[in-house]
């Protein structure tokens, strides 16, 4: 049964209510502040082409589930990438940081099966599923033309200088994921 526009907006503020009251009982801010928009255009667009091969792996990860296997994965190798996702999250860009999200869903499917595969879960996991999220992670990676669209005109850094950006922008960016005010 279909609701009404004044049925969606009644719910929809008893699901914001009931969000607040979980985060008070939470000991958190009841609304918490939009994540900063800290990272340039130019910064943004380095992160993105860091974040290409990772894409090339979620494509070959995807194409071990759908051959019906699961595969455990060495997370610390892909640590660049985490930290390039992180950093993107907090892009100026709306598309730059739909590709963080992109990265961030794939890195944590990857952590969910290496988990139940140390825990010797793997009877439990959705494997169809599991490939599906991978694929739509894939989808937000893809470099297209709303990407484009965003980026056209914006200076582009030099690949020596991305490291020292990265650093330069890191500690606004871990004080802002421990401060909580944010979402």
């Amino acid at each position: 049964m279909a609701m009404t526009n004044a049925e969606l907006r009644t719910d929809i503020a008893r699901l914001g209510e009931k969000l607040r009251q979980i985060r008070i009982d939470n000991g958190r801010n009841p609304d918490p502040q939009p994540r900063p928009k800290v990272v340039d255009i130019p910064l943004s667009m380095a992160l993105v082409d860091r974040l290409q091969p990772l894409k090339v792996i979620a494509v070959k990860y995807a194409a071990v589930l759908a051959a019906g296997q699961i595969t455990r994965i060495d997370v610390s190798k892909l640590a660049k990438y985490e930290e390039a996702a992180k950093v993107l999250r907090y892009s100026t860009g709306f598309w730059c940081g739909l590709h963080a999200l992109g990265a961030g869903a794939f890195l944590q499917i990857i952590n969910r099966v290496n988990e139940a595969i140390d825990n010797g879960k793997t009877d439990e996991l959705d494997i169809n599923g599991l490939m599906r999220k991978v694929h739509f992670s894939i989808g937000l990676m893809t470099k297209d033309s709303a990407l484009s669209y965003e980026i056209r005109g914006a200076a582009v850094i030099a690949e020596e200088d991305v490291d020292t950006a990265i650093a330069d922008i890191l500690p606004e960016i871990n004080q802002y994921e421990e401060d909580d005010r944010y979402e």
